[in-house]
């Protein structure tokens, strides 16, 4: 199967409710509402910075696509809206890209249409453990280069690569190369994972090696479950992906996690479907959320702007209703977890 109709498959999928698995275990954390918030609606101010860059909210442009016709256009899409809104945003993997100089464009589109704002690269893992030093640098160099990036990125999908009928499970190294990336990017590194989640494990052996860490927990678009919906003639894949679709950290879990060892940039990811849940993961210790689905989905429906402005209104709300004016202020607001959240952290020995 050709690069192209897989990536317009993810596309598809990813958009679809099908690719929406487990819980990120949002709806176990209560904010308390504070009926005297002695603040106006139009005191809040959600303006922040995303890892030294200012910006006008704690939210982002997750990570989803590049490489096809569709793409391409999905991409030039989002990135308007990220100027308009003054956001960040994160491109999907751009290996296809290097491999074939002709889709550059179809990333390329981003720095055209966002030119303001943060615009982060994205290398995965697997590829990048398989290259020499001179081969790393140059994707790297390549890649920031095709969109202008403020910062760089590097996905860990390892529960992808191992169901997918063309993976590419190869992680022996990985950590090496996460250092090579970060002296050749001389910018940010961001270190994600894309659905299965970062535990506090992972997090303390990137402590010295990642400027950000950004979740991607369970809760969400599941790339395993989509790895299973493409393998329609591979009844092995099939098998494992629908046995191992529901494998990872939630992502309210995962920040938890992370943030007991770590004390750099945290981006929450995975399973945000609204404001509210943006807020909650900040009330967690994140410093910043991205959303992906919702945003694809948005964007094939024609209404991208639309989400954009609930999901920042939302976040707005959940500030006056707990009573402060400024982002980071919701990570000391009341709060109450429900049971599954409580032994997760109860067992893990941590605190949230």
């Amino acid at each position: 199967m050709g690069i192209d109709k897989r990536k317009n498959d993810h596309i598809y999928l990813a958009s679809s409710d099908l690719s929406q698995v487990g819980t990120a275990l949002f709806e176990e954390v209560v904010l308390i509402h504070n009926a005297l918030p002695e603040i106006d609606f139009s005191d809040i101010d959600l303006s922040t910075s995303f890892l030294g860059a200012p910006v006008r909210a704690p939210f982002g442009i997750g990570a989803m696509t590049g490489g096809t016709e569709l793409a391409g256009k999905i991409n030039a899409e989002l990135a308007k809206a990220a100027e308009e809104f003054g956001i960040p945003m994160y491109v999907g993997s751009q290996r296809i890209a290097l491999v074939k100089p002709e889709v550059k464009w179809t990333f390329e589109v981003v720095k055209q249409n966002a030119p303001s704002v943060p615009k982060i690269a994205n290398l995965g893992a697997p590829q990048l453990a398989q290259l020499s030093e001179k081969q790393l640098v140059d994707w790297v160099v390549q890649a920031v280069d095709m969109i202008d990036a403020y910062a760089v990125a590097v996905h860990l999908n390892a529960a992808q690569e191992v169901v997918q009928p063309e993976g590419e499970p190869s992680f022996r190294g990985v950590l090496e190369k996460l250092k090579i990336v970060k002296r050749a990017a001389g910018r940010p590194l961001i270190v994600k994972e894309v659905g299965n989640g970062i535990s506090k494990e992972v997090a303390a052996r990137l402590v010295d090696v990642a400027d950000a860490i950004d979740v991607g927990g369970l809760g969400g678009t599941s790339f395993v479950a989509i790895e299973g919906a493409r393998a329609a003639d591979a009844w092995l894949q099939r098998r494992v992906a629908e046995t191992f679709k529901y494998w990872g950290i939630p992502t309210a879990a995962s920040i938890c996690e992370v943030k007991s060892v770590y004390r750099g940039f945290v981006i929450a990811s995975g399973g945000i479907r609204s404001g509210l849940d943006g807020a909650r993961a900040l009330a967690l210790g994140a410093h910043f959320f991205t959303m992906s689905q919702p945003l694809l989905k948005a964007t094939l429906e024609g209404r991208l702007r639309e989400e954009i402005e609930a999901v920042i209104t939302e976040v707005k709300i959940a500030m006056f209703l707990t009573g402060v004016r400024r982002p980071q202020e919701l990570a000391q607001v009341p709060r109450v977890y429900g049971p599954r959240l409580r032994a997760w952290l109860e067992q893990r020995g941590t605190t949230c």
